[in-house]
């Protein structure tokens, strides 16, 4: 590589003597000593075994071999030049343009308004934002980060990033609970009106304390937010995501029941195809991410 690069070099100042008519002028243009200058033609001619340039005291001429070696060494430069350009504006476009996907409830509830945020930091950025039930290809849809939620960070050719974890847990309003009493036990919950939210194939058993419950009420829904407000309405106890209920229970719309349970965990993690570091746009994006989940207590 090292040896490349002195090609390069050699040939840059050669056609910058050519171009300035002198040494000592093509030196003041590059920065270089006279003697510098010199030297790096003499090394060029004999690594290519030809006289380049008669030198007199006054002024250079330059020899057939020499017109050769520039005609063809301005078209490398050239080339280079434009390659410069080109990455130049590969990195703006890298800055600029990010396609992300999320889980459809998941990332209108938690990542939407992040996303809103992030943009009014980072104007120059653009989002394409997916909100899905489905699992796009990161290859074959063109994605950049993909929001997923996993019972443990799956092992993948892509990189990723755990976020934080959600749990089930158990919600009804106080109208409801002053109606039907507050069950003493999950094993009192067969006698309640259980809500249950469906996504994506979502179970209605989960483990709790290391033990199997099945749960059946009057309400089935695909969309946690009707089953949200049926449970705010005082339909029955609803089983939720814990970030969808967290500002329902601190307003007191919702109460949650059993928090010392242990619950089965799942983990919300991004996954993202380039390293951060060779990537300044999904760098930016996943630490703005970080820094906004952190404040909101919801990081691992």
């Amino acid at each position: 590589m090292r040896r490349e690069y002195d090609k390069y070099h050699l040939i840059s100042v050669f056609c910058a003597v050519v171009d300035h008519g002198s040494l000592s002028k093509a030196g003041s243009h590059l920065g270089l000593s006279t003697p510098t200058v010199s030297k790096t033609l003499a090394q060029l001619e004999q690594v290519l075994g030809q006289v380049l340039l008669t030198r007199t005291t006054r002024a250079v001429s330059i020899t057939d071999a020499g017109r050769l070696v520039y005609q063809q060494g301005q078209q490398i430069l050239n080339a280079f030049t434009e390659l410069e350009d080109r990455v130049a504006e590969l990195g703006t476009l890298d800055r600029g343009k990010l396609r992300i996907t999320f889980p459809e409830t998941l990332g209108e509830n938690v990542f939407s308004q992040i996303c809103n945020d992030f943009q009014k930091a980072y104007p120059d950025y653009s989002l394409e934002l997916i909100f899905t039930p489905h699992l796009l290809d990161m290859i074959e849809d063109d994605i950049d980060i993909a929001v997923r939620v996993w019972a443990t960070m799956p092992d993948s050719q892509f990189y990723g990033l755990p976020l934080f974890n959600i749990s089930p847990i158990f919600v009804a309003s106080p109208e409801y609970l002053d109606k039907n009493g507050y069950p003493a036990s999950i094993e009192a919950l067969s006698q309640q009106n259980i809500l249950l939210a469906r996504l994506n194939g979502l179970k209605d058993g989960w483990i709790f304390d290391g033990k199997y419950y099945h749960f059946k009420g009057n309400l089935i829904s695909n969309k946690t937010s009707h089953t949200r407000a049926a449970a705010i309405n005082g339909n029955g106890i609803a089983i939720l995501p814990s970030y969808f209920c967290r500002q329902a229970i601190q307003s007191g719309e919702l109460i949650e029941l059993f928090p010392e349970i242990k619950r089965e965990d799942n983990m919300v993690g991004a996954l993202y195809k380039v390293k951060r570091k060779n990537s300044k746009k999904i760098d930016v994006f996943l630490s703005y991410l970080e820094a906004r989940l952190r404040e909101s207590d919801f990081m691992c």
